[in-house]
């Protein structure tokens, strides 16, 4: 090939409110018009959580980046005709989707990434991830092959979840599910309660993820932005520890856990000092039910979907792996790649093996979500950028 085939492990859809009303089932259609119209209530939550702040209007006039060119009201986040033509024109022959893509798009009652930032009863989470799922599939039928939806979950109810996460495979949902950081008053993922969401996940071939997202609320006191942003990847990272120490990964060796949008460089400093705990003597008693170190899970069951992957991820993909970084435009974000992702490749990959730049750039990705790489080796020949201009 001389041309790149590009998959993005990190972009963003959601429905319009019209949308996604189709899909809330008929018993919550009620609740979900009152929560739809509550226009003033919705706002006050928004202005309420200190992340709020990196969406307003003023740091988005801050940003600094030429936003023109990608449209004032990301139409692609929920149009998938438009947001084929744009991820055409950008060379990216498939995408793995999350939730959150704009202040236009939802998912009802508020769940997604930031799923239990209030009070609301169960159910209603439940139904929120329910009916998302149900309209992802649908987005994601729309151009086969080419879109892996990651569906979302509570851990409310585990035996519920599990079924939903049967559904999701059985619906070409095929991109996994994204873990909530916060579990709800319920215990953290070290707890014998998720045992059959590990299981059901490496049975059925599905990835789950961690993606950056949610933290507490800091409220709106000085410094809370600063250290929202200071502590939204620690939330993210967060359930990796529990994964390791607890076991998940020995028990099941198949299982992928990917962790989305809060960079890569910082794994490899963070496993040289959990393989330091490990191997600490005082500590050997750990060793009887862990057998291996952390860094050896780490290989085995991890990827970095490391989003617009900066020249600094970059420079230290040895240390990561090669094989362990997933390059993602996060579109249709403003802080993404897109309009402009050839370019901004050149940039970051200069000097690059083209061997390495084609797993790092869709071949690992292939791997992990189960992308056909004969299918889209086609659109990859028509649109991925040249690959004489990106790499040595």
């Amino acid at each position: 090939m001389d041309r790149y085939l590009l998959i993005s492990s990190d972009c963003h859809a959601g429905p319009l409110p019209d949308q996604a009303r189709g899909y809330v089932s008929p018993a919550y259609r009620d609740a979900f018009d009152t929560w739809n119209a509550d226009v003033e209530g919705k706002e006050r939550r928004r202005a309420e959580h200190t992340g709020a702040a990196i969406y307003g209007d003023e740091a988005v006039a801050d940003f600094d980046i030429d936003v023109t060119d990608q449209g004032s009201q990301m139409v692609g986040a929920w149009d998938s005709k438009q947001r084929l033509d744009e991820m055409d024109g950008d060379g990216v022959v498939a995408e793995v989707i999350y939730p959150g893509a704009s202040l236009e798009t939802i998912t009802p009652f508020d769940v997604g990434l930031m799923t239990y930032q209030y009070e609301q009863a169960p159910e209603i989470w439940f139904e929120g991830c329910r009916a998302y799922n149900r309209w992802l599939s649908d987005f994601c039928a729309e151009v086969p092959g080419r879109r892996a939806g990651v569906g979302l979950i509570t851990i409310d109810d585990i035996d519920a979840t599990v079924s939903e996460i049967r559904w999701l495979r059985e619906n070409g949902v095929t991109g996994g599910i994204v873990l909530p950081v916060s579990t709800n008053g319920h215990p953290y993922y070290n707890h014998p309660r998720y045992e059959p969401l590990w299981a059901i996940c490496e049975d059925l071939d599905l990835p789950i993820h961690a993606h950056v997202g949610w933290t507490p609320n800091y409220g709106d006191y000085k410094g809370s932005l600063g250290i929202f942003l200071s502590e939204i990847t620690w939330w993210a990272r967060r359930p990796l520890n529990f994964l390791i120490w607890s076991g998940v990964f020995e028990r099941h060796p198949k299982l992928r856990f990917v962790m989305t949008e809060m960079g890569a460089t910082w794994v490899v400093p963070e496993l040289a000092e959990l393989d330091k705990k490990y191997e600490m003597p005082m500590f050997r008693h750990m060793r009887r039910e862990l057998p291996r170190p952390p860094s050896e899970y780490f290989a085995q069951n991890c990827y970095m979907g490391a989003a617009f992957m900066a020249g600094d991820v970059v420079k230290m993909r040895h240390q990561i792996g090669v094989d362990k970084l997933m390059w993602g435009s996060d579109y249709p974000h403003i802080e993404g790649t897109w309009p402009h992702t050839a370019e901004k490749l050149a940039e970051a990959f200069a000097g690059v093996a083209q061997n390495e730049c084609r797993k790092m750039l869709g071949g690992n990705a292939a791997e992990v979500y189960g992308f056909d790489l004969d299918q889209l080796s086609k659109y990859a020949d028509q649109m991925g950028p040249a690959a004489d201009r990106i790499g040595a």
